[in-house]
């Protein structure tokens, strides 16, 4: 007669030795971040060869950008064991300097994309561009990436690039807002992309410096010709360009409204109001 016996110690893990297999786990996820992010390493006491002569995201790296982004997701889960678990371990100080050097990366990077797609990123173009499907950085595999491309011969060479440019902002800005640093992301996008309303506006020929009096004091014809600018003026500002950039606010810093609205309402709020003193 058999007598069942009670689980051995092999086959149920003690608390101790699954605690010790999660820390190796952890370790491995450490070392592979720290290869890849010490390889794109940016500060200036770097001797990487990669920090100065090529982008993360430039084309002939999408891969691996996208090897990047999950160490950076790796490197998160690690840290969030030791501090659950060691959060005196010389592993989270690494791990946490890490994420420091990869953060200064994506801001870089986030800076780069925004300063060199200026014109595959004015409203009109994010306009068009958001009407195709903008899909998440790193949901497809290369293969389904280069499929997906292919099938897009109806949109134009500077859709696409704008719709490349907003699927890396969009993932830079996801990152970094998971990871703690949305402020420092936002803050360069506040000031390149204000920079560029401001322009846009400027060109539309507004003139916010009359005062109500000079204007009562105009002829006639050259009121009405001031009207029928600042009334195209108008048109153009809210219908494309302030349209443009809700639009791609709200692409970017989809992962937190409160960024979006704040992002957006910052770059406008003064173009709004240059634009609608003259009535």
């Amino acid at each position: 007669m058999f007598h069942k016996q009670s689980p051995s110690s092999s086959r149920n893990p003690s608390p101790h030795h699954r605690h010790k297999f999660s820390e190796t786990l952890m370790d491995d996820r450490i070392e592979i971040a720290q290869a890849l992010i010490s390889k794109w390493d940016v500060s200036p006491n770097s001797d990487s060869l990669y920090c100065n002569i090529s982008n993360l995201f430039a084309a002939d790296n999408r891969h691996e950008a996208k090897q990047y982004l999950n160490s950076i997701r790796e490197l998160q889960t690690a840290m969030q064991y030791y501090i659950s678990h060691e959060p005196t371990s010389e592993n989270l100080d690494l791990a946490q300097n890490l994420m420091q050097i990869a953060m200064k990366r994506l801001e870089r990077e986030f800076y780069i994309i925004l300063r060199s797609n200026r014109q595959h990123l004015d409203p009109e173009s994010v306009s068009r561009a958001s009407r195709s499907s903008v899909s998440e950085f790193g949901d497809e595999s290369e293969e389904e990436e280069e499929e997906s491309r292919a099938g897009e011969d109806s949109i134009s060479a500077v859709e696409l690039f704008s719709m490349s440019a907003m699927e890396d902002l969009k993932a830079i800005s996801d990152c970094m807002i998971s990871a703690g640093y949305g402020k420092e992301c936002m803050k360069i996008y506040k000031s390149i992309r204000k920079s560029i309303v401001d322009e846009a506006l400027y060109h539309l020929n507004v003139d916010s410096r009359l005062s109500f009096a000079q204007i009562q004091k105009m002829a006639w014809e050259v009121l009405e010709v001031k009207i029928k600018t600042w009334l195209n003026a108008v048109m153009v500002a809210v219908k494309t360009l302030f349209y443009g950039e809700r639009i791609l606010c709200d692409l970017v810093f989809s992962s937190s409204p409160s960024m979006r609205e704040s992002c957006f309402a910052d770059i406008t709020t003064e173009g709004a109001h240059v634009s609608l003193c003259f009535p």
